[in-house]
């Protein structure tokens, strides 16, 4: 009897599962080399922080006027950058990971008499010099032509209204207290260097904190920035010091002729469609470039709703600024050599990426779990939680650097997968295995405090005998 032929292997019948199957081996390998990348990265986190002069920047922002004497400041930093993946932070367990990363006994009494705006700074320029130098990406072409890429906008986080003498919120005519926490943040697009950030209450606004730029913009920067932060002073000085701007146009601001003869922009707009022109901007006559695009119909509308709805009470938006909304209206001082009309509003779409960062960090890196018992404390924890925040950041623009797959690295699903691997970056920065960092929380967490005013479960069980 003849036998039957063997069959042919899948592989055989469809010649591409082999190579399906050597891509997703591929893909898993490669998923395998970024891990291990951000891991080595976390693990050697106590070298480059080694490698800051911390001491300095102690004295700088005014938390260290005698030298450490219990614990080295580079075990507190340690410890701080170890507890910034945590969901939530209390006073003992922040002195808990102090003691834990300088080997020393360190109490929560001594934790709470360094809190405050101090501490706070201290956190916020180490951060800066952690996480400021980092490896520039390749700028694309619209972008080439500058040292770097500035985004900086704030964010918002509502509190109890206890906290209102230290973060006071928004005031309306009724006489109730409010309280609010304002983070500003600075970072460089291009490299995801984080220059800058600040606590502050809601009362300082945007157009307060414009200024805060100069301190951190260079010659040959691009600074881009919302309608909130718009200061022709600061805008001035900027030019003056050869940086370049890009910002949205503040209806209402007078406009010029470069002849010094005001400028109807309704009209010409109205008349031409759109406009691209050096101008002179309010009475300080700053010299800009005005760029004026028709918008779609459904945005213009939309903005129209928005200006109607958002107004004070007392007057409605005019006639003529309602119709300016047709257009979306930008100042630079960028010239027409180097961007277009059109590329100037396609180079301004790249603020929403902070837009995407402030969302990360409320979505995913729990900004808003803060410990809110005294205003000292939540200024604290927000400056801890930053520094995941900022870490996160930083590690997106890394490992895009590395990863090969087109579809790119999302930040926010980044920031949801290091948030649910919390405890691994913990013990990667504090240089423990995951069985040493459970041993610990026992050793130091697991039991009831012994407190004279009140008895737990278990004491009250006893007494039954």
């Amino acid at each position: 009897m003849s036998r039957k032929p063997a069959p042919r292997s899948s592989t055989r019948r469809n010649p591409t599962a082999k190579a399906k199957r050597a891509r997703r081996r591929s893909a898993q390998l490669q998923a395998q080399s970024l891990a291990q990348r951000v891991l080595t990265d976390l693990e050697s986190a106590l070298s480059r922080l080694a490698t800051l002069d911390l001491e300095a920047i102690g004295r700088q922002s005014g938390f260290i006027q005698r030298a450490f004497r219990k614990l080295s400041i580079l075990a507190f930093v340690q410890a701080l950058l170890a507890l910034s993946a945590e969901s939530v932070l209390s006073l003992e367990r922040i002195a808990g990971a102090i003691a834990q990363a300088a080997g020393v006994s360190y109490t929560k009494q001594a934790l709470h008499k360094r809190l405050g705006p101090r501490l706070e700074r201290f956190v916020a320029q180490t951060a800066v010099a952690f996480l400021g130098q980092l490896t520039q990406r390749q700028a694309p072409a619209l972008l080439q032509g500058f040292k770097r890429v500035l985004l900086h906008d704030s964010t918002v986080e509502t509190v109890p209204k206890h906290l209102a003498a230290d973060y006071p919120g928004g005031r309306n005519q009724k006489p109730c207290k409010r309280a609010a926490l304002k983070i500003q943040f600075i970072a460089d697009l291009l490299s995801g260097a984080v220059l800058h950030w600040s606590l502050s209450g809601f009362t300082r606004n945007d157009q307060t904190a414009a200024p805060d730029i100069l301190s951190v913009a260079q010659a040959g920067d691009l600074i881009i920035r919302d309608l909130g932060y718009f200061c022709l002073g600061v805008l001035n000085q900027l030019a003056l010091g050869g940086a370049y701007f890009l910002s949205r146009y503040r209806h209402g601001l007078k406009v010029y002729e470069l002849n010094g003869q005001p400028l109807d922009l309704l009209g010409e707009l109205k008349a031409q469609g759109s406009l691209d022109r050096w101008v002179l901007l309010g009475e300080a006559r700053v010299r800009a470039r005005l760029v004026a695009l028709p918008a779609p119909q459904a945005l213009a509308n939309a903005r129209r709703r928005l200006a109607r709805a958002n107004h004070d009470g007392r007057s409605q938006p005019s006639a003529a600024r309602l119709a300016l909304l047709g257009w979306t209206i930008l100042i630079t001082n960028v010239s027409a050599e180097v961007w277009t009309a059109e590329q100037v509003l396609a180079v301004y779409r790249l603020r929403w990426r902070i837009e995407i960062v402030f969302k990360t960090w409320k979505s995913h890196l729990g900004l808003h779990r803060l410990n809110t018992r005294t205003g000292p404390l939540l200024g604290l924890t927000a400056a801890i939680k930053l520094l995941f925040c900022a870490l996160v950041y930083r590690q997106c623009h890394d490992l895009e650097l590395l990863d090969q797959d087109p579809r790119h690295v999302s930040l926010l699903r980044l920031a949801r997968i290091l948030e649910q691997c919390a405890a691994l970056v913990t013990a990667a920065i504090l240089n423990l295995s995951l069985q040493e960092l459970l041993a610990h929380h026992f050793s130091h967490h697991l039991h009831y405090e012994r407190r004279a005013d009140r008895k737990n479960y278990y004491q009250f069980l006893a007494e039954l005998g």
